[in-house]
């Protein structure tokens, strides 16, 4: 039984939210939003991303102040890159506390750090970039772009050089509508939402096409994490949880606890970070044992 909880659009939420686990013994319960702050001129908000080694949280959205940083109890530290963005989208930290960002309107992906000051553009990859939406990095530092326009995965060094690509437009195994969000697991699989074709596809880190997993709707965002991977389904409001076999774990959320769930990160004490671009916010999940 799918259950939820109504929500304002306050800053905290003072009582916890149930939000539902659809089987198992796990539910996730709203601890509140990030404080953000009012000078920042929040717009839809679109990724965030935990530097679990610093202790640091970051916003990315489309609004005035577009870079929001946070200590790891969720204050407000500083913000930076006005003017820098035309759509931001995409946000991580790399082992360095580098923070590579992905611009959907410019069609670059750039490496800034974490106090703002640019240190790679990249916009060329074997072509143009075209309304790069994600990236994740892997174990050896490599990145892999969602290149959404171009229905492509690159993939590149650390230092920006092009090693390979995969995908194509298209429905077919191995093929994008919108590969708009990714994952990156423990053994560097990689993971993307082909959001339109309401699935995701599962590629070895070479670009091999392992597999598709649907049945839960439209994907929008991914997250690899504790042997899980989360889907947040932007159409429906909700986030699943699929095992390593692709079989949904749990479903949970809604439209009056979500508003439209967007790009997603952990914290090292197991918060959830959720952000929702019709929300214009970043709630925090924690997680419980049923009974």
């Amino acid at each position: 039984m799918l259950t939820c909880c109504r929500i304002g659009l306050g800053v905290v939420a003072a009582a916890t939210l149930l939000a539902a686990a659809q089987n198992g013994d796990m539910t996730w319960s709203s601890a509140g939003f990030l404080q953000l702050p009012a000078s920042a001129e929040v717009g839809p908000m679109s990724a965030v991303a935990v530097d679990r080694a610093h202790g640091f949280i970051y916003v990315l959205h489309r609004g005035g102040t577009p870079l929001l940083k946070f200590d790891a109890k969720g204050k407000y530290l500083a913000g930076w890159g006005q003017g820098l963005f035309k759509v931001p989208h995409g946000l991580r930290i790399d082992n360095a506390g580098d923070l590579w960002i992905t611009d959907n309107g410019l069609g670059n992906l750039r490496k800034f750090t974490p106090e703002g000051n640019l240190l790679m553009t990249i916009a060329e990859a074997n072509g143009p970039l075209k309304s790069p939406d994600d990236l994740v990095i892997a174990s050896n530092g490599d990145i892999y772009t969602a290149d959404t326009g171009n229905g492509r995965i690159v993939h590149l060094t650390a230092g920006g050089k092009f090693i390979s690509q995969f995908g194509a437009k298209g429905k077919g195994p191995g093929q994008f509508t919108t590969a708009h969000g990714l994952a990156i697991d423990g053994k560097d699989t990689i993971y993307v939402a082909d959001r339109g074709n309401d699935r995701v596809e599962v590629f070895t880190p070479a670009g091999k096409f392992v597999a598709e997993w649907k049945g839960f709707g439209n994907p929008y965002g991914l997250l690899a994490w504790r042997n899980e991977l989360f889907v947040s389904e932007g159409d429906k409001h909700q986030i699943i949880e699929i095992g390593s076999d692709g079989a949904i774990l749990r479903t949970w959320g809604g439209p009056n606890l979500l508003q439209l769930p967007h790009l997603m990160d952990y914290g090292s004490d197991g918060t959830l970070y959720v952000t929702e671009v019709n929300g214009k916010r970043v709630q925090m999940f924690r997680p419980s044992k049923k009974g």
